[in-house]
């Protein structure tokens, strides 16, 4: 959708008095196009998640996304699609990570909360420690794992660590926050926390 003159003219008002600027015509445009991009994504979003929780009342266990669509479960990353889908009001699951669920090897919080819980591979992410060694971490016992098995052959399709699992030695997710560099560039860097009651050994740059 294109915006209007007199939308991109009350968009120049309005950023006006708020930052104190003048925006070009051009610069108007291209700005009133983007919001109204996202608008209709957001709107979009709305309407479709509206749909799914009317037919959840008929369907209250949750049903399959049959629409042809491709979707990524909450948990696993998996790239899923219609009978590989599931949706309940606690978002998009790929099967075996719903089964899991089902089977209460994992809780409901790790679709509402990903800081509650850790991914393997959050181990190199964070923290610089690769998965051997996080391997060799559950062979110590030092890490317990919660391990969701593929409904088909029986095999580990995903594990995570719980922080309440693991209290003892992971710490609460890393917080976040924005950086700038030379060139104005933005980026996202994440605070130093303590991990040595993982790794048994004391790491000043980690604090």
């Amino acid at each position: 959708m294109e915006p209007s003159e007199k939308y991109i003219k009350e968009f120049q008002e309005l950023y006006k008095k708020e930052y104190g600027k003048d925006l070009t015509w051009e610069e108007a445009t291209e700005s009133a196009r983007s919001l109204l991009s996202f608008a209709e994504i957001a709107f979009d979003s709305y309407k479709t998640d509206c749909i799914r929780k009317c037919k959840l009342k008929d369907h209250p266990k949750g049903f399959h996304l049959d629409d042809g669509k491709t979707y990524t479960c909450f948990i696993c990353k998996e790239s899923i699609s219609n009978e590989q889908t599931w949706w309940d009001e606690s978002g998009i699951k790929c099967m075996h990570c719903q089964k899991a669920l089902d089977k209460k090897i994992i809780p409901k919080s790790v679709c509402k909360n990903d800081d509650s819980w850790y991914a393997g591979w959050e181990f190199n992410y964070y923290f610089n420690i690769k998965t051997p060694t996080v391997r060799k971490f559950v062979r110590q016992g030092k890490l317990k794992p919660r391990i969701i098995k593929n409904i088909d052959t029986g095999k580990p399709h995903f594990e995570l660590f719980l922080i309440k699992d693991n209290k003892e030695v992971l710490p609460n997710k890393p917080e976040s926050y924005w950086v700038k560099n030379d060139k104005d560039m933005i980026h996202l860097e994440y605070r130093k926390v303590d991990i040595s009651k993982l790794t048994g050994t004391y790491n000043k740059n980690n604090l």
